[in-house]
């Protein structure tokens, strides 16, 4: 009598907290979606009223409401959106650009834009910007720390010691080369106008003198800590749109 008293104590406490484990695993996969982004026009932005905005943004809520999860977006500077996107169970970034080095450390969801990234050289710059020329260290770049513009250096051969990271988003590169502080600067081009337009410079400052070929674009994107289920109901939504 008293040991099946104590073995029934036992599976009632094995039950009991089996159950408080599926309960806590269906609480914190629940969680809503946190979806990380930042200022860049015309493809996610804040509004007037503080709603973010844009082409990729539209898309990307398409995407989600089509999935099925609880979301909400939350507008970053680049360095604090990529971290939590890398460390966050429940967190998605957009509009992240494919990089070479990126490529494993994100699973890739959906695309959302192609892209066209050209290295600008100030407008009365005349010389040779070869990729050979960029190879010898013959020139300077300029780049937001932890951005893609420092890997797109590294990627088209720029030395390491020729890149000039900068921790001012969206114009302080641009700013860089029109003080002649720099020699270039990388951006999309559609990006690259409406942003100098946004902060009251000219584009035709700048001039696009070398196009980035290779695999490039805009995605919808997950940290490979991102719970595995999460991530594929996206790819799954994303097949059926």
């Amino acid at each position: 009598m008293f040991g099946n008293g104590v073995k029934m104590g036992i599976w009632q406490q094995r039950w009991g907290a089996a159950i408080l484990f599926v309960c806590l695993s269906a609480t914190v996969s629940a969680a809503p979606l946190v979806v990380y982004t930042e200022n860049y026009p015309p493809f996610n932005f804040a509004d007037d009223d503080g709603t973010v905005d844009g082409i990729a943004t539209a898309k990307v809520r398409q995407l989600l409401d089509e999935a099925g999860v609880d979301y909400s977006f939350r507008l970053l500077p680049w360095a604090r959106a990529m971290h939590h996107a890398q460390s966050d169970d429940n967190a998605l970034i957009f509009s992240l650009a494919w990089t070479p080095k990126r490529e494993k450390r994100f699973d890739w969801l959906a695309p959302l834009a192609e892209a066209s990234f050209y290295l600008h050289a100030r407008a009365d710059d005349m010389r040779p910007f070869t990729p050979e020329a960029i190879k010898s260290g013959a020139y300077t770049g300029s780049c937001v720390a932890n951005d893609l513009g420092c890997e797109f250096f590294l990627w088209v051969g720029m030395p390491p010691a020729n890149i000039i990271p900068i921790h001012k988003d969206l114009t302080g590169d641009f700013q860089m080369v029109i003080a002649r502080r720099a020699d270039l600067y990388i951006s999309d081009v559609t990006v690259n106008n409406l942003l100098r337009r946004s902060h009251g410079y000219d584009p035709a400052l700048t001039r696009p003198v070398m196009k980035l070929e290779g695999k490039t674009g805009f995605y919808l994107a997950a940290g490979l800590q991102v719970p595995q289920a999460t991530r594929g109901k996206i790819k799954a939504a994303y097949a059926r749109l």
